[in-house]
């Protein structure tokens, strides 16, 4: 049977259609063979990596993530410190400012002080000094004489001598250690009064004596416990300071000795003097044996120079004689 020639041309075509298809897929898997081929060259097991030098080095970089994270947190805790430290440098600034407003203020106030107070507080500062050498000196006579039961202390304005090696009970007069003891206080003393004293031992000196101040009195003071009447004790008391003074400033008349009656005030009268006071001012319990011993004591009492007005305050060493020679023509008039 023979075909429409119209219906041939169309099914050479489909043909035609087909066998160009099934070139370009071939030509395609050809082309991806090759490039499979290429690839396949290139390829080379040494650049691999293993598993388990990959995790570790997954590791390694989980690691170092979190170490960065620390040193991130560290950095801003030292920021922060940093700033707290600027805070509080601040601060301190702010209180060395008032510190020194305050310290001005002080000096300022201190150069406005009554210059009778200054000159006041010099003299305690002073009479505290003269007063602990004076302790340190009896302390060292008494170890090298080994003496017991007799102290020595330093009690404020006076130096003080107690305990049973000095007076026993009833007794008005020193025993042979105590005696010597007291003694050897005397000639301490007269090396000191020398530069808070005038009169023919006076030696007044800046490098001694700076502040120029003057002892108006050292007062040898007798105590008694409490047995016997008032009376008893006072006229007991006076005959134990008597007992002292004798040592301290012996009488030197006729001798040729200097005598510590030579030291003076600013009133032309011997510094020393005695006072008696009975069973009057106790410093311990009179009810114990240890207490009526420590009673029965010798306190060695300073005063010093209260200046009556600043034009009365020594600033040189030659105002010492004008100021001496003023308070006596305020005596004489009285």
């Amino acid at each position: 049977m023979l075909r429409h020639p119209r219906k041939i041309s169309q099914e050479e075509e489909a043909e035609s259609v087909f066998v160009s298809m099934t070139d370009m897929t071939v030509g395609f898997l050809f082309i991806m063979i090759l490039l499979l081929a290429f690839f396949a060259s290139q390829y080379d097991d040494t650049e691999t990596v293993p598993r388990p030098v990959y995790n570790s080095a997954l590791d390694e970089r989980d690691a170092a993530l979190a170490e960065v994270e620390r040193l991130k947190q560290q950095l801003e805790d030292l920021q922060d410190r940093i700033a707290e430290l600027e805070r509080l440098n601040t601060r301190k600034d702010a209180r060395i400012a008032e510190l020194e407003k305050k310290l001005a203020e002080l000096q300022d106030r201190l150069k406005a002080k009554d210059p009778i107070e200054l000159y006041n507080a010099q003299s305690a500062r002073t009479r505290r000094t003269i007063i602990e050498a004076l302790a340190r000196a009896v302390k060292k006579d008494i170890d090298e004489e080994r003496i017991a039961g007799l102290d020595v202390s330093t009690q404020g304005d006076a130096l003080r001598f107690q305990g049973t090696g000095l007076f026993a009970s009833g007794q008005g007069t020193l025993s042979g250690a105590s005696l010597r003891i007291i003694r050897q206080l005397g000639q301490h003393l007269a090396r000191e009064l020398p530069c808070y004293s005038i009169g023919p031992r006076s030696d007044i000196r800046l490098d001694c004596n700076p502040g120029l101040v003057l002892i108006e009195t050292v007062q040898v003071e007798g105590h008694t416990d409490s047995d016997g009447s008032e009376t008893t004790n006072l006229q007991l008391s006076s005959q134990r300071a008597l007992s002292a003074f004798a040592q301290i400033a012996p009488d030197t008349n006729g001798t040729g000795t200097p005598s510590m009656l030579d030291f003076r005030n600013l009133l032309d009268q011997p510094v020393m003097a005695v006072a008696g006071y009975g069973e009057m001012r106790p410093i311990a319990d009179n009810g114990i044996v240890r207490g009526k011993a420590a009673n029965r004591r010798i306190d060695l009492r300073f005063i010093m120079y209260v200046p009556p007005g600043k034009d009365l305050i020594p600033n040189t060493v030659s105002d010492i004689s004008r100021i001496s020679a003023a308070l006596q023509a305020r005596e004489a008039e009285q």
